[in-house]
């Protein structure tokens, strides 16, 4: 009978008072997180090639509505990511990290298709902080890394499901482009599948 009673009143919480859940609000922030991982890549000019493990990515996010139109809003979104994609394997010896930062603003467009639901895309750009490999060549030749900063473009998108008048879950994607051959990625684009949520206010 508990049990009963407990699944009764959350799924009052969840599913009624769909009135409340997107009310007038223009604040957010949120805490999100997701797989990370890195590509096989050779160094310019060598025959070294480099590696590295699966990791993590872990982004927070504010955003601030500016316009409303309707129920479509526009925001000022502004985002800090930290990807760890885990320690360098090589066919010489490697030390070091292909940690990737990016810090990002653009504008997030907010469309409801439900009192609940949300489908969102943010366009913006900002500067990141990398690791990138180095080769230091002689009889003993090892990989190291070192930090580099990089103009960065940042587009990506997702949902945000509302739990409740100050709660959501959101799913997104966001793909950074920068530099090439930065933090264990062949070529500019650095994909970060995020999962997290978001306290509305």
């Amino acid at each position: 009978m508990r049990k009963r009673v407990l699944m009764g009143l959350l799924v009052v919480t969840l599913f009624c008072g769909a009135a409340w859940a997107q009310g007038i609000q223009n604040r957010d922030m949120s805490l999100s997180a997701g797989p990370s991982w890195t590509q096989s890549q050779t160094i310019g000019g060598t025959n070294v090639t480099l590696s590295g493990s699966k990791g993590w990515n872990a982004q927070s996010d504010f955003g601030y509505q500016v316009a409303r139109a309707g129920a479509v809003s526009l925001m000022v979104d502004v985002s800090f990511l930290f990807s760890n994609a885990g320690g360098l394997f090589a066919n010489v010896p490697a030390v070091g990290r292909s940690d990737f930062s990016p810090i990002t603003a653009g504008l997030r467009f907010m469309v409801p298709v439900h009192p609940r639901l949300s489908f969102y895309v943010v366009p913006g750009g900002g500067y990141v902080s990398a690791r990138s490999p180095v080769l230091t060549a002689g009889a003993s030749p090892t990989i190291s890394t070192h930090d580099t900063g990089h103009g960065v473009f940042a587009f990506g998108g997702g949902a945000d499901v509302r739990l409740s008048k100050w709660w959501s879950v959101r799913a997104e994607v966001r793909d950074f482009v920068t530099g090439k051959d930065l933090a264990g990625v062949t070529g500019r684009h650095h994909v970060a599948p995020l999962f997290g949520v978001a306290l509305h206010f």
